[in-house]
């Protein structure tokens, strides 16, 4: 017998090619463009926006935009400016109600055009800012990897992990060049237990005010040195006894960068939920939310409690820091908790965990049945299968390795519910823990844009149908799977035959696949007649 097990993820590749070049139309009865100024007073701006340009409506006359092109379109200002901050071009549709962000923007020279592309022309669009008292997107991003183009387009603050801090006091590393976004950019100084020899360097500087003093002096000059507009201080895993060291650290440098004009943000832990207390750790949230632009709360991996101790944590975090500083992290990596720890893994790994196969029957004959099985998912030997967990408000299993694992997957429906959380507390936004266009992550985007657009968090729950195991086979008959394994009631003929197994998170589609070889029944032995 022989198999092959082959998990296969779908990537979109699509060649973008410009279709034209046009001015829209200036209210005219004879508008020939494709979109033409319209007076409808029914729609709305956004809250937290303010409308830059008239109100286009799609001309029903229009040609389509062809497949693989994008439509580039110049909209006239009402006032010129020079100033692209927050600008975007927005479409509305009827149907959904909604303002949602289509295109980023370029000015010209004289700031009375703002151009911008995209390949699904919208009933109605127009150019909005969004204001600085509105929510804050924050993007993450490692180094030299490329923006996801939702991010470049929503996202106000990009952090690039760049630097991290050396045993002198210097910082080691160069910054990444500007994303190509409207957004500000912050690169990051990080140190945490992932990062060899991180924490003890911010141990070392830490350890006296001469140390700490000088390690301010070497992050303001690489600042003015690169022309930075601000930083980020990631320094987790800290021990609580710095917490007073830190404090000035930050305070200190707060006060240089404030000075040259400069931001100062924070990347911190979430606090620890104790049995009668909030337990902040090396972190003393009060004051470095009075040095701090914002503060923007890291991921919290284990979801067995996110949303059993959350509450709790942002009550606790908002009655000593302003809200509109507090930016909460979510992520486009699944989780796996076990006895040592709980750790990250990209949804294509988890999902991956999840469609492992395996034969259970030891004859490989035509004419028989064999037991395929997802080992992982096997809800027969106790297993929870892939299912909606609402008392964590993801997708998730568990599975039999040394000593049994929880595995949560994140994507647009456990990210609605994390949102929530940004406007029940009034927190000033959100952020995004890896905003690249990995395709093995979860795409968590399609919660962000609806959330940005309109305020709200969307809150749906996939259908626990789309989370069942689909069997096929390439010939022969199955019979069951639902619950994870699957019989195959094999054909007459030998040779190779494949299995496969789909599965679903409710919102991407994997495979996985095994190949088996049939041998054909031995001759009967035929007894001889003397």
């Amino acid at each position: 017998m022989r198999f092959i097990v082959l998990a296969l993820i779908g990537i979109a590749v699509l060649t973008i090619g410009i279709l034209a070049w046009f001015f829209l139309g200036r209210g005219s009865s004879e508008c020939s463009s494709d979109y033409c100024e319209t007076s409808l007073a029914t729609i709305e701006i956004p809250a937290d926006f303010e409308q830059h340009s008239k109100l286009f409506e799609r001309n029903p006359n229009a040609d389509p935009v062809p497949d693989g092109f994008d439509l580039e379109v110049a909209i006239p200002l009402e006032v010129p400016t020079t100033d692209d901050r927050g600008l975007s071009i927005y479409g509305y549709s009827t149907e959904s109600q909604i303002w949602e962000p289509i295109a980023s923007i370029v000015l010209n020279e004289t700031g009375e055009l703002a151009t911008g592309r995209f390949a699904d022309p919208p009933e109605y669009l127009a150019v909005f800012r969004r204001l600085n008292e509105g929510r804050q997107v924050v993007a993450y991003l490692n180094r030299n990897d490329t923006l996801h183009p939702t991010a470049a387009l929503l996202a106000t603050v990009v952090h690039t992990f760049d630097f991290t801090p050396a045993p002198d006091g210097s910082l080691e590393g160069q910054p990444s060049p500007r994303p190509a976004t409207t957004a500000v950019h912050y690169p990051v100084i990080s140190a945490s237990s992932e990062i060899d020899g991180s924490v003890p360097n911010v141990d070392n500087i830490l350890s006296t005010g001469a140390d700490r003093t000088n390690h301010v002096r070497q992050i303001l000059q690489r600042v003015a040195a690169h022309r930075l507009a601000g930083i980020d201080i990631a320094y987790l895993d800290l021990r609580a006894d710095h917490r007073t060291s830190f404090t000035l650290l930050i305070s200190e440098l707060a006060e240089g960068l404030h000075a040259q004009g400069k931001t100062l943000t924070l990347t911190l832990p979430a606090p620890l939920k104790g049995i009668d207390r909030i337990d902040e750790g090396a972190y003393d949230w009060a004051a470095l939310g009075q040095s701090a632009d914002l503060i923007k709360v890291a991921p919290i991996r284990d979801q067995s409690t996110y949303r059993l101790h959350l509450p709790e944590i942002l009550e606790h975090i908002t009655a000593v820091v302003d809200p509109a500083k507090v930016i909460l992290t979510i992520t486009p990596y699944a989780s796996e908790k076990s006895a040592d720890g709980v750790r990250s893994l990209t949804l294509t790994e988890a999902m991956t965990v999840a469609s492992k196969l395996a034969i259970r029957s030891e004859n490989m004959e035509v004419g028989g049945d064999i037991q395929v099985v997802a080992v992982n998912i096997d809800r027969d030997e106790g297993l929870s299968g892939l299912r909606w967990q609402p008392e964590t408000a993801t997708v998730a299993f568990t599975y039999k390795l040394n000593g049994g694992r929880t595995v949560w997957i994140e994507n647009m429906f456990s990210a609605g519910f994390k949102l929530e959380f940004v406007s029940v507390y009034g927190l000033g936004g959100l952020a995004v823990e890896d905003s690249s266009v990995n395709v093995f992550l979860g795409n968590i985007w399609t919660a962000v844009e609806p959330f940005v657009a309109s305020g709200q968090a969307v809150l749906l729950q996939p259908d626990q149908d789309q989370l069942l195991p689909r069997w096929e086979v390439t010939a022969g008959n199955l019979v069951g799977g639902e619950r994870g394994l699957v019989t195959w009631q094999t054909p007459l003929e030998a040779g190779s035959y494949t299995v496969t197994l789909t599965l679903s998170d409710g919102v991407e589609r994997f495979e996985s696949r095994i190949v088996l070889f049939l041998e054909s029944l031995e001759d009967e032995p035929v007894e001889e007649t003397p």
